[in-house]
Parts: C-alpha cells; sequence; structure tokens
C-alpha cells in the first residue's frame, strides 16, 4: 500500500493487455484504439479509410506445402503519400502426413464447427430409440462408412487405417447434451481388405436421452489419408408415457446381418459393457446391424425388431404383430401374426417382436415395409411405415 507496487503491477498488466491487442488488431488488418471511449472517432477514420482505396490480390507461385509461415512485404516506388494495410503473411499448406498431434486436433475442431459438411467421406447414419425406465431412452447410433473409401490406405503401404470419430449431440436449445471422441484401428490384411471394398465398415455406440428434440453432428476422420466425413441430423425422441390413444412402441430395425460380437471385421467398434447390456440390438452374443440405408438382397433374409410397452397395465397383455409389405397399392407380401403372452421383467412390460424374412420370393424394385401391432384386449394399435429396396 506504501510502494505503491499492486499499483503498477496493475498498470503493468493493463498495458501488457493493450499490447496485445494492438499486435492482433495490426496482424488481422484492423485498427485499434484505446482510452477513448468516443465511438465516433472510430467511425470517421474507418469512413475515411474507405473512401479511396485498391485491392491487391496475391498468389504464390511457392506450391511447397511445408505448414510455414510466409512474409510478405508491399512498398510503393513513388513518393506519393499512401497508408499501407496489409496482412504481413500466411501460413503455406500443409500435407496431413506433416501434421503433428496439435494440428490433427485442431483440424477436427475446425471441421466439426464448419456450418457446411465435408463430404470427402460417405457417412450415413441412423438412430433408434428404445424406452429403458419411465424418464430415460437408451438411444443406439449406427454409422456406415463404404469400406472402398477406406481400403485405398492399403494401396499407400499401410497395413491398418486408423479412424477418428467425434461428434456431440445438442438439445432444442443448443445446449450439449452429451458428446463422443474415439478413436478405432481397421485392420487391412490382404483378406480384410478385399472385404472391405465390399462392405461398409460400422461403427456403433449409446446414449442414454431424456425425450426432446436434438441435433447430432457427427464427424470421422481416416487418420491415414486426413479424410473427412461430416454428418448433421436432427431427430426426435417421443414421450412414449403420454401415449394413451395407441399402443406406444420403440423404433422399428430393419436388417439383413447378425454377427458376433468377436467378429473380425465388426471389432473396430469399441463397445463399452454397459452399452452392450443395455442395447436390446444385442442377444445372445450376437448384435443386429441395421440397414441404415434399407436396400436389401434377394439372397439375404430381412430381419425385423421392435418393442411394444404396457407400462400402464397391472400385467402384460398379449400383443399380436405382423409385417407387411407393400409395392403401390398391392401387398405384395405379409407374414403371419405373432403373439406374445409375456414380456420382460420390467416396469414397462416390455414385449420384443422379431421376425425373420425371406426375401427370394419377392421381386426386384421398391417396397413399402409396414409393420402394425394390435392389443386385442384394449382394442388398439400401432402402425409403422418406410420404404425399402431389394435388389437381384
Amino acid at each position: 500500500m506504501y510502494s505503491s507496487t499492486a499499483a503498477t503491477a496493475l498498470t503493468s498488466t493493463f498495458q501488457q493487455s493493450q499490447d496485445t491487442l494492438y499486435a492482433l488488431a495490426g496482424d488481422t488488418g484492423g485498427k485499434a484504439i484505446f482510452d477513448y471511449n468516443d465511438l465516433t472517432k472510430g467511425i470517421a477514420q474507418a469512413e475515411q479509410a474507405v473512401s479511396n482505396y485498391y485491392i491487391l490480390g496475391y498468389y504464390t507461385s511457392n506450391a511447397v506445402q511445408d505448414g510455414k509461415f510466409r512474409r510478405i512485404h508491399i512498398s510503393l516506388n513513388t513518393q506519393i503519400p499512401a497508408n499501407l494495410e496489409y496482412r504481413q503473411g500466411y501460413y503455406a499448406g500443409k500435407q496431413f502426413k506433416k501434421f503433428n498431434a496439435a494440428d490433427k486436433e485442431r483440424q477436427l475442431e475446425d471441421a466439426l464447427m464448419l456450418p457446411d459438411p465435408i463430404t470427402e467421406l460417405t457417412i450415413a447414419m441412423e438412430i433408434d430409440y428404445f424406452q429403458l425406465n419411465r424418464a430415460e431412452y437408451f438411444v443406439p447410433i449406427v454409422v456406415k462408412i463404404p469400406g472402398r473409401e477406406l481400403a485405398l490406405a492399403k494401396h499407400g503401404g499401410a497395413e491398418h487405417t486408423l479412424i477418428d470419430f467425434i461428434g456431440e449431440i445438442k438439445d432444442d436449445y443448443g445446449t450439449t447434451v452429451t458428446n463422443l471422441r474415439d478413436r478405432v484401428n481397421v485392420k487391412l490384411s490382404d483378406r480384410t481388405a478385399n472385404e472391405l471394398a465390399k462392405v461398409p465398415i460400422e461403427y456403433d455406440t449409446g446414449f442414454t436421452l431424456l425425450p426432446g428434440k436434438y441435433t447430432m453432428k457427427f464427424l470421422a476422420r481416416d487418420d491415414e489419408t486426413g479424410r473427412i466425413g461430416t454428418y448433421q441430423t436432427t431427430f426426435v425422441i417421443p414421450d412414449l408415457n403420454r401415449v394413451d390413444r395407441r399402443i406406444p412402441i420403440s423404433s422399428v430395425v430393419l436388417s439383413s446381418q447378425r454377427v458376433d460380437l468377436k467378429d473380425a471385421l465388426y471389432n473396430a467398434v469399441k463397445y463399452k459393457a454397459t452399452q452392450e447390456a443395455a442395447n436390446p440390438l444385442v442377444q445372445d452374443g450376437q448384435r443386429l446391424i441395421p440397414s441404415v440405408t434399407r436396400v436389401f438382397s434377394k439372397s439375404n433374409s430381412m430381419y425385423v425388431y421392435l418393442q411394444a410397452y404396457e407400462q400402464n397395465a397391472p400385467r402384460s397383455q398379449p400383443l399380436v404383430a405382423f409385417v407387411s409389405l407393400y409395392r403401390g397399392q398391392t401387398k405384395a407380401f405379409e407374414t403371419q401374426p405373432i403373439e406374445v403372452t409375456s414380456g420382460m421383467n420390467n416396469r414397462l412390460n416390455t414385449i420384443p417382436f422379431s421376425f425373420s424374412i425371406a426375401l427370394s420370393q419377392l421381386t426386384p424394385g421398391k417396397y413399402d415395409c409396414q409393420v402394425t401391432v394390435l392389443d386385442p384386449t384394449g382394442q388398439k394399435a400401432a402402425f409403422w411405415q418406410a420404404p425399402l429396396m431389394v435388389l437381384q
């Protein structure tokens, strides 16, 4: 208090902050105005600065992508007074193979914040929901990337490729509810490289969310080549507790594959034990792989899975369900009705339905798939429809 040390330190800190702002303004082509509360001075200077000006474009002839800072100097060969304001330099491009850890992290952050998607990698996604209790829903998310886009890394001499996954889920107010960050290792031996050229790489994870409207933004990067793909979509988790005029049902999953959890082609998934236990698509050591694009081959079978809930009933009531395929207005196929008289031992009285449909008897083309669930006792019903494609 007597030596004025505190006042000196405060003044020094204030001066350093002004020096930083002054340097920032100079590097970005702006102008810093300090200790002057009247903004009209800055507005007047800005008006004078843009009254007469020239814009110069600079195209470098140095094609080396080394990421180094390259200085720029502009001068006049005349005595006419002029005010030169320009960037003092720029950073050259940098090849991905020369990125360090900080560069790779910055690339992911910048790509995730971009409003427009990056389409260097093709990404397809499916988001489903299954009710866990009266408040929470398990939301499995399945992402597929064409394997042919990742098998190219084998041609560069790599024996494996790393894929970085990053994503976030925001609610209707723009608040980040949850996020994910993962890295998986896909081996590219001669056998798997041939398989990857024909089938997609599948990555799945799961979250526990409350009912509401959400926005999902997902990013994948091939860590071997640096190629990035982003995917953004909105989805709604309904509040099934308020459904009383029809039978509350979960998402309907269409699939053509059941794979073992230890399958070599799909072990890229970093699957947590808690997610495996909560995910209804994992049963008896096998995982049902949702068909994100809903394109099926006649040589395969189509699996249909869903859950119905009778949480307000004192005990499980028998439910009947069947699957119909329509081509236009004509019914092309319909399964035999399945009656389930007992459900899972939980408070929701969850009743699962599972169908296996042989597609060999269908003509290739577009179909509308309809799942019907009936409650004969309560005289209620639930319907679900989605288009699908059957190929030769």
